[in-house]
């Protein structure tokens, strides 16, 4: 994990072709919204690939070969676009598309201001859930982060560092260790929620998170040292 100077971190895992994930942002986003301390939260955005290594291809199709037959990808399907129309945020599965998103991954990584990386997360989903544009292909992605302030210097770094790409695998490493599939949200590195959980679900995570770290900061207050050592 990542270090913070900040007193809490939380490390989301995420994929642009994660029909339930731009949801699942928008709902821990509303609760962070709500958390007393949200000035004091680090997020650490980390990689996952649904398909790495993957051809695109249009994302109703790959719903049905993954989910075994029609029936169950409609249902799926319908059940996310009412969840996505209730969060504000609109699906249009007939021009979406499915596939590796490393390069998408790679030009999150390489913006490093937060106010930045945080505009191109959100376009990214948008363009590419509601627009039908392309992840898979640089021109589009490069359009895409220009539109929302992202330098070129940024775009050119994302291109060419060996860096960034063995970040993204390590991600993906750590993930598989901490359980399967995305979204998932680990707090301080102590517990994790996974799956587009309601809004007070996530507020009731971020409160655990200050919980445990009042307790900890209360088990060493007062505590003192002195000539002769330390009062436990």
């Amino acid at each position: 994990m990542q270090t913070s100077s900040k007193k809490f971190v939380v490390d989301i895992w995420s994929d642009f072709v994660c029909p339930w994930c731009w949801v699942a942002k928008r709902r821990f986003e509303k609760a962070l919204d709500r958390f007393d301390e949200k000035d004091a939260v680090q997020i650490n955005i980390r990689a996952y690939r649904l398909a790495a290594s993957h051809a695109p291809e249009p994302m109703i199709a790959a719903l049905k070969r993954k989910l075994g037959n029609a029936d169950t990808a409609e249902a799926m399907m319908s059940t996310v676009l009412a969840y996505g129309k209730a969060e504000g945020l609109d699906y249009i599965f007939d021009t979406m598309q499915f596939g590796d998103t490393a390069d998408a991954h790679l030009l999150v990584k390489a913006v490093e201001e937060p106010t930045v990386k945080k505009r191109l997360m959100e376009a990214l989903y948008e363009q590419s859930t509601t627009h039908g544009k392309s992840l898979f292909d640089r021109s589009s992605l490069e359009a895409i982060a220009r539109e929302v302030g992202v330098s070129e210097e940024s775009i050119q770094l994302a291109w060419s560092s060996v860096e960034l790409r063995v970040e993204m695998e390590e991600d993906e490493h750590l993930v598989a260790r901490l359980g399967s599939g995305v979204p998932m949200f680990v707090f301080n590195n102590e517990f994790s929620l996974s799956g587009a959980q309601p809004e007070v679900v996530f507020l009731e995570a971020l409160n655990k998170m200050q919980a445990k770290v009042q307790v900890k900061e209360d088990d060493f207050a007062g505590q003192v040292c002195g000539i002769d050592g330390c009062k436990v």
